[in-house]
């Protein structure tokens, strides 16, 4: 009798790791991976050190500063890209897919079919070598205490066959019930 129940116990682990197997075979392979983008770039500035210039601006007031992060203070730096990752599963097919070229060059665009999605739409350069070149979304969020929208933008070049992100700009406005407008942009490049 144990030798039965033994023998039905792994017959069912076996159906069901197959059955698991089998689920994660199936990315979302339709919207570029924005997240993992990130993640690589991360992983490469730390590798290599980087330096970022950075200057940001609040309503015409400007900073500037030159600084260098470590692998936590990288990952809050770039963590507001990972918003224009729209390869979630709860995002399936709520944007329209479109490929473009111009100048020898691709284009993916994936804009919202629904304006309460938060991120308006997204665009990925790809140049003649097919590397990534610049990635462009744009982020709102409206609720009763607050509205912001944000414009995001990273450029990248292909060095020694890889992607290295060059800069990066972040730029939009904020309006919190009962107080101004403020106008806002950040601009940093890797030094």
């Amino acid at each position: 009798m144990r030798h039965y129940s033994l023998v039905f116990i792994a017959g069912l682990i076996i159906v069901f790791s197959s059955c698991t197997q089998a689920v994660k075979e199936k990315p979302i392979s339709t919207y570029y991976d924005v997240e993992g983008l990130v993640d690589d770039q991360v992983k490469k500035l730390v590798q290599e050190n980087a330096l970022l210039a950075k200057k940001i601006s609040i309503n015409g007031k400007a900073e500037q500063d030159t600084v260098t992060f470590d692998s936590l203070g990288w990952i809050n730096e770039l963590g507001v890209f990972k918003l224009a990752d729209i390869n979630k599963p709860t995002l399936r097919d709520l944007y329209k897919a479109n490929e473009k070229s111009k100048d020898g060059n691709k284009i993916w665009s994936y804009k919202a079919e629904k304006q309460s999605l938060g991120i308006e739409f997204l665009n990925v350069y790809f140049g003649s070598d097919s590397t990534v070149k610049k990635l462009e979304a744009r982020y709102n969020e409206d609720n009763s205490l607050y509205s912001s929208e944000r414009n995001m933008e990273m450029a990248f070049e292909n060095v020694g066959g890889e992607t290295i992100l060059t800069n990066y700009k972040i730029y939009g406005k904020q309006k919190m019930i009962m107080k101004d407008e403020v106008e806002f942009s950040i601009e940093s490049e890797i030094l």
